[in-house]
């Protein structure tokens, strides 16, 4: 990829280089047949030519004087005196640039003579500024002894100008080429990163999966042992762990379901207006059981004066089994859970603070990621698939409710709820 966008990028290079030697090499051309155009008038035998110079020996035999034109050196001889005369005769000065712009150049020009030493003959006192240029010039044209050269004091903008086009489009296909190739890289990586996540949880799904059915398994086989009917106490035991291996395998579909309705866009919302102090306890009774297990503690601080809210009951109860299943999953020891109520001006604020082994700076903005999970080293060593919260933050999303986390590690982590009431709800 890299090899691919030097090339392409080379290449433009090169292209743009031959464009503009091939613009100069027009340019010299174009001024070159101009100067030669008005070299050839000046030195061919024409009844013009002679007309000029027969006024001039006229005017000279008057006066006795060889007449030279004004301001020139009297050093010259007497030809190029004549050729002198007929450059002023035609005026040159104006009729260079009609030359000029016949083949397609309009832009400013200086117009020198220099005899044979290499003196300026003919040079007006305001471009003297340009004599150096002049004296190094390309653009020459011999008029018998005399040299006539010119100067493009704005050479280099107007042939720029000329190429402006094909600077944009090199400079803009450069950037597409770059843009394409940033884009292709961003892509690769990412899709890398989704490839890990997706083996992840590919690996902590069969984990998670085989777990109840291999309990559920055992347990079916030790139900068939005639010994299991004669004692009642192991029966149940046995019995009441299907249920409860079969009630965590439909959690775990469940939670997979969800997540895809979510990501999809074809969650259906039921919304009615609901007391979210009573959903809270509701929640808290069914699981009840497991945080008993993790020897845990949810403390709750309701002091929401008007606990209505506008929601849809089961996403929103999923909402807060998903956080307190959260706290589980990553307390550090017993669990230690506080759920927190305050009034707000345009609903209720929810806070859920738990004793958790915290997360860090790098990670906050991910952990509400589809399919992202705060790294804990192992892969198993935290249970679920990096789906809860992806689907807590659609379900808040869906409710024009907000939620936002705070954590620092090894401090635990709070979120933040804020539903809104009934009449700013849709």
């Amino acid at each position: 990829m890299v090899f691919a966008l030097v090339t392409m990028s080379t290449v433009q290079i090169v292209w743009l280089r031959s464009s503009v030697k091939m613009r100069q090499q027009i340019f010299d051309d174009n001024v070159q047949h101009s100067l030669n155009q008005i070299s050839e008038m000046l030195t061919r035998p024409s009844a013009d030519m002679l007309q000029i110079d027969l006024e001039a020996v006229s005017k000279t035999n008057e006066s006795n004087i060889l007449r030279k034109p004004s301001g020139l050196s009297n050093s010259l001889d007497d030809s190029e005196t004549r050729m002198l005369n007929r450059v002023e005769a035609l005026k040159t000065d104006s009729l260079i640039p009609v030359i000029l712009a016949a083949h397609g150049i309009q832009i400013p020009v200086i117009v020198s003579v220099f005899d044979r030493y290499g003196q300026p003959v003919k040079l007006r006192d305001a471009d003297d500024v340009f004599r150096e240029a002049l004296e190094t010039t390309p653009y020459q044209a011999n008029i018998e002894a005399l040299n006539l050269r010119i100067h493009f004091p704005k050479m280099n903008r107007y042939l720029l100008h000329e190429l402006l086009a094909q600077f944009a489009l090199t400079g803009l296909m450069i950037a597409v080429l770059a843009w394409g190739f940033f884009s292709a890289v961003t892509g690769a990586a990412r899709n890398k990163r989704i490839d890990r996540i997706r083996r992840d949880l590919m690996n902590n799904l069969t984990h998670e999966l085989k777990t109840p059915i291999s309990t559920i398994g055992l347990a079916s086989e030790a139900l068939k042992d005639p010994d299991m009917q004669k004692d009642p106490d192991s029966f149940n035991y046995y019995i009441g762990l299907i249920h409860e291996e079969n009630k965590r395998l439909g959690m775990l579909v469940e939670n997979v379901l969800q997540a895809s309705l979510a990501e999809s866009g074809k969650m259906q919302l039921h919304m009615q207006t609901l007391n979210v102090h009573e959903l809270i306890r509701e929640v808290l009774k069914n699981v009840a059981i497991q945080v008993r297990k993790r020897g845990g503690k949810v403390a709750l601080e309701l002091e929401a004066d008007a606990a209505l809210v506008f929601a849809d009951r089961t996403h929103l109860s999923n909402v807060v089994f998903n956080l307190i299943d959260n706290a589980l999953k990553y307390a550090d020891g017993n669990l230690v859970l506080k759920i927190s109520s305050q009034q707000t001006t345009e609903g209720v604020e929810l806070r859920f603070q738990d004793n958790g082994i915290g997360i860090a700076k790098e990670h906050l903005g991910k952990v509400f990621d589809r399919l992202y999970r705060v790294p804990t080293g192992n892969v198993h060593d935290v249970k679920g698939f990096g789906l809860g919260l992806s689907y807590v933050k659609t379900v808040l999303d869906r409710h024009r409710g907000t939620i936002q986390v705070e954590s620092e590690p090894g401090k635990g982590s709070t979120f933040i709820l804020n539903l809104q009431r009934e009449k700013t709800a849709d």
